[in-house]
């Protein structure tokens, strides 16, 4: 049995190759899905906590909250700590990010933030 892969940028559950996002030559990219990633780039550029904020709305609005019996609060706490690992929110720009969940990492796919600050 395999393991379950999620979208390396929002934690979707990648279930089918139906929702997998697509490389620069239209190939299947396993790492993400449509939603995050097509033709080889994010749909948006936006922060961690930016995205854990749309996948709140997300659940919310399409039920999955209530379907999990979860508060947006619950969901929130969870991507809190989920989305660090995922390799698109992983900064690794400075020790503090490296370590785990920095609140005040403010890095998006396209531009690290924390080495300008640690200046």
């Amino acid at each position: 049995m395999s393991k379950m892969k999620y979208c390396q940028s929002c934690g979707m559950p990648l279930e089918s190759t139906d929702v997998l996002g697509t490389d620069k030559n239209e190939r299947l990219n396993e790492d993400y899905c449509i939603y995050c990633y097509k033709d080889g780039e994010f749909t948006s550029d936006c922060t961690m906590n930016e995205m854990i904020e749309i996948s709140v709305k997300h659940m919310k609005e399409s039920g999955i909250l209530k379907e999990q019996n979860k508060t947006e609060e619950e969901a929130r706490e969870f991507m809190c700590s989920f989305f660090p690992e995922l390799k698109r929110w992983h900064c690794t720009c400075t020790e503090e990010c490296a370590s785990g969940y920095n609140p005040n990492c403010t890095c998006t796919s396209s531009e690290c933030h924390c080495t300008e600050k640690s200046k």
